[in-house]
Order: structure tokens, then C-alpha cells, then sequence
């Protein structure tokens, strides 16, 4: 790749002694708002935009860049290397190390399509700009997400993860002792019940009460028992094992497994944004994927019962994962993410929605039920 500067062509001239250079196909306004400054002479406070903190490091790299244009939480460039997008990345260097040699894995062992991270000139995987924020560059993957309600894209979702499954297990030679760290289940499920209780005190000690805290109130007894029994089961099982197995397979989850980082790109499904991978139990992201489809469905059986079947096609369960897939389901984490949501949020004014969200959590729980006792 060769390194070019940008190029704008304005609809109206630029004040010359504020910038580098000019950019094309903006209107005159977002042109003045994302060339480059001289000596980091930039706007302040409100006036700067996404566009323009992140633009400012796209000199760092060794690629020509045609045009500009925002994307959902993101810069979407036109470059000689074909379409890139630049995000804005909150994690340390040791882990976009990882996540770089996972993707770079993946396509090395069969083809993968992700959003791989482009190095800077310095051979770096994110870039600082003058603000202190950290940037990366990524291919950007053309096409349509997935589909949460179409049936024929879930199904394409459950055999990618399986093939993702089957990969994501590091060679030797790329495993690093910062890797190592893993979520661990036991303290999230203990932690989450304590928060539990922490909340009914808050409401109970309250002088008055509104519909969202009687109704909880009134349901949380049973919601809390079956949280209590989901962490006896998960101490009575085979999770130490699965632990350790996983850091001798070294296998890695993808981490924010959903229909929003699944493209259909016409020819091929691209999986995207591993910001959250991590070594771990691997069917923790097979919860995350069959728990949001299976709400927004009602908790189908029968399509939950195609969608692991189409998984399992691919990469069979093990007892102890299949087990531990149901203990990750019973717990009640819809009921401690409203509670949670109501704890932070602001008390003294409750919108319907929560209401609404709670009973419909509570509607779905005996449905929630049923599909737990397919699972056993």
C-alpha cells in the first residue's frame, strides 16, 4: 500500500493556515468540520464531531483515501484498498493484540471473513490522536445484518458460530499469559443475586410505591429462588473442568455474539466486531445468541430446538456444555437487567416501559421454563 495525502475538493474556499488539506463530496459545512489542523489547532468542546477526532489519524496509515462519509458508530472511508471503517476502541494493547491474531487466524485457517484491524505505519493495531482517544482502522464488511425474526438467517447464525467454535482455539504459538484471564460464572451469578436482594431493600424501605416496584415486589421471590438455583447448580456441576479444559484447548469466545455482527455479504456471512473476544467457555456465546433470539420469539421450543440442532450439525455439545447451557439460561438475567435498570436509573420518575418490560418478563418466564426441561 502507498501512503497519499486526502483529498478534498470543497464547494467554497477554505481558510488555508487551519489545515492540511481538503476533502471532496462533503458539503462546504462537514468539509470545515473534518480536514486535518496544523499543529493540532482544532475546535473545542462542542464544535468537535466524531468525524473530526477520529479523522485526524488517518495520516498514520499507509493507504489512499477517496471519500469520507459517517456510519453508525463509525467512519466509513473509500480507500485503494477497498472499503474500511474507523472506530473508536477502549481496550488495552495487549487485547487488539489478540483480537488481531484471532481474526488473522481465522482467515488463515479456512477463509473466515471478519472485520480485520489494519496496522498503523509503526506496525501498531490502534492509533492515539491528539485527544488521547484511540482509534482502529477495519475492513468493513458490504452487506445486510441478520435478521432476528427471519428464520433462514438464525440458521445461517447457529452453523457460522459452530465453524466460529471449531477455529477459535489458538495455536500454541499464538497463546500469551495476559490471555488467560476468564469470566468467571459463579461470581457473576452470586454477585447478581446479592444485587438482587440490594434492590427489594431499597424498595421495601421506600415510604410509597409505584406499579413497577408493587409488581416487582410481588414477583421477585420467585425470580430470586430460581437465581439461587441456578448457582447451586452451577457449583454442583462440571464448570471447574470445563475451565480448565477450555485453557488447555485454548479456546476463545467471540463475545457479543448477535444479529447485529452477522453480514450477509451476498457470496459469503462475514462475523464482526470481536472487541469483546476473550478465552472461556465457548458455549457462553451460544447462551448469548439462543437467550436474545429465543425472547424476541417467545421462547419458541421448536425453533430452539432447530437452531441447536443446525449448531450441533457442525459441533456437537458435550453433556457438561449442554449442561452448562442450562444453567446459563436459568438464571434470571432479563428480571436482574430491569432491576438493574431501575436501581441506576432515575427513581423518581419510572417510565410504562419498564412496567411493560416486567410483565412481559414475567409472561415469558413459564415459556422460558418449558424450553429449559427440551434441554435436559
Amino acid at each position: 500500500m502507498k501512503i497519499c495525502s486526502i483529498f478534498f475538493t470543497p464547494n467554497h474556499t477554505l481558510n488555508k493556515s487551519n489545515y492540511l488539506v481538503q476533502v471532496s463530496a462533503f458539503t462546504a459545512e462537514t468539509a470545515r468540520k473534518s480536514a486535518f489542523y496544523k499543529n493540532n489547532e482544532r475546535p473545542k468542546g462542542k464544535e468537535q464531531t466524531v468525524l473530526e477526532k477520529g479523522i485526524g489519524i488517518l495520516e498514520k496509515y499507509e493507504f489512499t483515501v477517496t471519500n469520507v462519509s459517517k456510519g453508525r458508530g463509525m467512519l466509513l472511508l473509500d480507500t485503494n484498498c477497498g472499503k474500511k471503517k474507523l472506530v473508536e476502541y477502549t481496550g488495552s494493547k495487549e487485547h487488539v493484540n489478540l483480537q488481531n491474531k484471532l481474526q488473522e487466524h481465522l482467515w488463515e485457517a479456512d477463509r473466515i471473513y471478519t472485520d480485520r484491524i489494519l496496522p498503523n505505519k509503526d506496525g501498531e493495531f490502534f492509533t492515539t490522536d491528539y485527544d488521547g482517544k484511540k482509534y482502529v482502522i477495519k475492513d468493513h464488511m458490504e452487506g445486510i445484518e441478520a435478521d432476528s425474526r427471519r428464520e433462514t438467517d438464525l440458521m445461517v447464525m447457529a452453523k457460522n458460530l459452530a465453524n466460529l467454535h471449531k477455529l477459535m482455539l489458538l495455536p500454541k504459538e499464538m497463546y500469551q499469559e495476559d490471555m488467560a484471564k476468564q469470566r468467571d460464572l459463579r461470581a457473576e451469578f452470586k454477585s447478581h443475586n446479592q444485587e438482587l436482594t440490594k434492590i427489594r431493600s431499597f424498595m421495601r424501605k421506600k415510604s410509597s410505591s409505584r406499579s413497577f416496584e408493587r409488581r416487582f415486589l410481588k414477583e421477585f421471590e420467585k425470580f430470586y429462588q430460581e437465581g439461587l438455583a441456578a448457582f447451586d447448580s452451577l457449583e454442583k456441576s462440571e464448570y471447574t473442568m470445563l475451565s480448565s479444559q477450555c485453557m488447555h484447548l485454548r479456546s476463545v469466545c467471540h463475545g457479543d455474539y448477535t444479529y447485529h455482527n452477522v453480514v450477509n455479504c451476498g457470496k459469503y456471512t462475514a462475523t464482526v466486531n470481536f472487541e469483546k473476544c476473550h478465552m472461556g467457555i465457548q458455549v457462553e456465546d451460544l447462551y448469548m445468541f439462543l437467550r436474545k433470539v429465543l425472547e424476541k420469539n417467545r421462547w419458541d421450543i421448536s425453533l430452539g430446538e432447530r437452531l441447536l440442532s443446525e449448531y450441533e450439525k457442525v459441533r456437537e455439545l458435550t453433556k457438561q456444555e449442554r449442561e452448562n447451557l442450562y444453567i446459563r439460561l436459568s438464571f434470571p438475567e432479563k428480571f436482574w437487567k430491569l432491576a438493574n435498570q431501575y436501581y441506576n436509573g432515575n427513581k423518581a420518575w419510572i417510565s410504562d416501559k419498564m412496567l411493560e418490560k416486567l410483565e412481559v418478563t414475567v409472561e415469558l418466564n413459564q415459556k422460558k421454563r418449558e424450553f429449559l426441561r427440551y434441554l435436559i
